[in-house]
Parts: C-alpha cells; structure tokens; sequence
C-alpha cells in the first residue's frame, strides 16, 4: 500500500498485486456482474447480495454488500464509469450510501492492467479521501477483495 497526501488535502492510496492470469481475464473479472458477486467484498463474511451494472462509459453501477455477521444490514456504494480501456483500464467513481461515515463523498478509483512476464500487474488508485480513517478503511477493504479476486481467478484456471 502506499498513501500520499495531495496538494489538495486529500488522500490517495494505491494497492499493487501480481496475478499470474492473462489481462483480459482480469479486466473482465471487473465488469461481469456473475464474477464481481463472486469476488467483490473485502472479507469471506462480506459479499454482495445486490449488483446493478452497465458497464460501459457513463454507465452507472450500484453494488449492496451483506455481512453475515449483520443480517438486518446492506451497506451500498454507487457510481459511474468514466472510462473503458479493454484490456488496461477502468476509471470508476465510488460514493457510499448512508448511514456510512464516507455517505456522499465522491472518491475516484482507477484500475490500471499492465501485461508482466507470468501474468498482470493490476494498479488500483483509489482518490480523494479526506481523511487517514477513511483511507485506512479502503485499504483493508480493497486489500482483501483483490485477495478474492485472486482466489476467484485460480479456481477458475486450475
């Protein structure tokens, strides 16, 4: 992980991971709504129970995660794509619904997808939080969905 605060105030994390799959694999894994409710949640006991997707730029996307420890709970997070670059990037917005402390706040997440020798360097730069807390929290978040992405994709191909 690495945090860089911005000229702006604001905050910026950036996650690497190495997958030892193709880049259209990966990149696909992001738009199709049967794989992202697979892999998308930050924990084994957070997953979607909701997605609306229309991946295309300006498409919008809703997603609603379920915690199996909070039954009466879906947390929800909404936004659109800005850009599409099959095979290399997507460019995201990422606004959380109410009650969650981020309700509201526009961040900006970017996926880059770079071939490597074995597989793909995958880049997320996740943008404009305003506070270390908030940070912190998407980088647990994200380190462990893109820890089920991984574990998705070798289910997959073994």
């Amino acid at each position: 992980m690495i945090a860089e605060l911005k000229k702006d105030g604001s905050i910026e994390l950036q996650v690497k991971r190495t997958l030892a799959f193709p880049r259209e694999l990966v990149f696909s894994a992001w738009l199709k709504a049967e794989h992202l409710m697979k892999w998308m949640g930050p924990t084994q006991d957070i997953n979607l129970g909701l997605i609306e997707i229309d991946p295309q730029p300006k498409g919008k996307y809703r997603f609603g995660f379920d915690d199996k420890n909070c039954l009466d709970t879906r947390s929800f997070v909404h936004g659109e794509f800005l850009k599409i670059t099959a095979p290399s990037q997507l460019v995201f917005t990422w606004i959380w619904e109410a009650p969650l402390p981020e309700a509201g706040v526009l961040t900006l997440v970017t996926v880059d997808f770079h071939e490597v020798e074995g597989g793909t360097e995958m880049v997320l730069t996740h943008q404009k939080f305003m506070d270390k807390e908030s940070c912190e929290r998407h980088n647990a978040g994200w380190t462990g969905t893109l820890d089920k992405l991984q574990a998705l994709l070798a289910g997959q191909t073994s």
